[in-house]
């Protein structure tokens, strides 16, 4: 049996995925909402990363940089301290006291107003958010297995059709894109999260890496690491993690993964590990074990709000020796407010 904690790395932990893509999601509704202070904290002086908002992709640095958890950065951030951030604001318009405003005599006025910073309260809303996209992907993860299905199907049926599958012409059909762009989905639960078709995107991404990673360490643990097998997937693997599954990722990288695999001729390969390379069995195994990794994630997104705790523990505590420190200069009735 393969056991979340057991099998999936920090790399590919979705719920370390799902921490990376609450942020970003909270940050877009932050910019939404006109708060791009708060945005502007999180991303430059906490995290203290690049454009965050721009990056589609799995494993952001922070996560690691916060020891590798899905709790690391928000038990950070909720120890942090409140503080006041203090921005200078141009007055509308140069012209003041009857004097027009093309004057090039007068200069331009400028003000400076307080911003108060809660991190605390601001990881609380990060909380919600995230369990929000955690019930979309609940759901976004039964499209996976339903799209996973078809894939072989598919491709058997281009070959019966005597298609030729290098010939330019997609190797199988791409279901689980069609499935994610069709509106109707989106009318079962509330209005969806800011990124919800990139995060499937990228939930699908990581699931088929973690897939893969799983399928290794299986071979691996059956002493089968000199087969042809093993050295023919991790080779194939590893010359294409960078374009595929690392860095900044254009849409749609996960089946054009299964895309070029599929397309691969059959050989054989000569020295240590050789034997028969099957590519077309190399696929079979990476979607029998996606079906596997995507039903204990779905099991896992429906823990999330339990999972929940240990930060919520950590929110009251500060919020208790906020009480007992402290004579009031922020507002901690407004910490589990949600975040409209």
């Amino acid at each position: 049996e393969f056991l979340l904690d057991d099998q999936d790395d920090s790399r590919t932990d979705v719920r370390n995925l799902l921490t990376q893509r609450s942020i970003q999601s909270f940050m877009c509704l932050l910019e939404k909402c006109r708060d791009p202070h708060s945005a502007k904290w999180i991303q430059e002086d906490f995290l203290q990363t690049g454009n965050l908002l721009d990056f589609h992709g799995t494993g952001a640095k922070f996560i690691e940089q916060f020891g590798g958890s899905w709790d690391g950065a928000l038990l950070s951030m909720v120890q942090q301290p409140p503080f006041q951030m203090i921005i200078s604001a141009k007055r509308r318009g140069r012209g003041h006291g009857g004097w027009s405003k093309n004057n090039p005599y007068l200069k331009e006025r400028w003000m400076e107003m307080p911003i108060d910073i809660d991190p605390s309260n601001l990881a609380s809303r990060i909380l919600l958010v995230r369990e929000q996209i955690a019930e979309e992907w609940s759901l976004d993860l039964e499209v996976v297995k339903q799209a996973n299905n078809q894939i072989l199907e598919s491709y058997f049926a281009k070959v019966r059709a005597n298609k030729d599958v290098g010939d330019g012409s997609p190797a199988f059909d791409r279901t689980a894109v069609d499935m994610m762009n069709d509106n109707s989905r989106f009318g079962t639960i509330q209005a969806s999260s800011p990124f919800r078709r990139s995060n499937f995107d990228l939930l699908y991404n990581l699931c088929t890496q973690a897939s893969i990673h799983r399928l290794l360490r299986l071979l691996k643990s059956n002493n089968q690491e000199h087969t042809s097998e093993f050295t023919f997937l991790r080779d194939f693997y590893t010359d294409r993690a960078s374009e595929y599954f690392d860095g900044v990722l254009p849409l749609g990288c996960a089946d054009d993964f299964m895309e070029e695999l599929l397309q691969t001729a059959p050989s054989y390969k000569q020295g240590g590990g050789g034997g028969l390379v099957d590519p077309l069995g190399a696929a079979e195994e990476i979607i029998r074990m996606r079906n596997i990794v995507a039903e204990e994630w779905q099991e896992a997104m429906r823990g999330v709000p339990q999972e929940h705790t240990i930060v919520r523990q950590a929110l009251l505590t500060k919020q208790m020796q906020s009480w007992d420190g402290q004579s009031g200069g922020h507002d901690v009735d407004s910490d589990n407010a949600v975040f409209q």
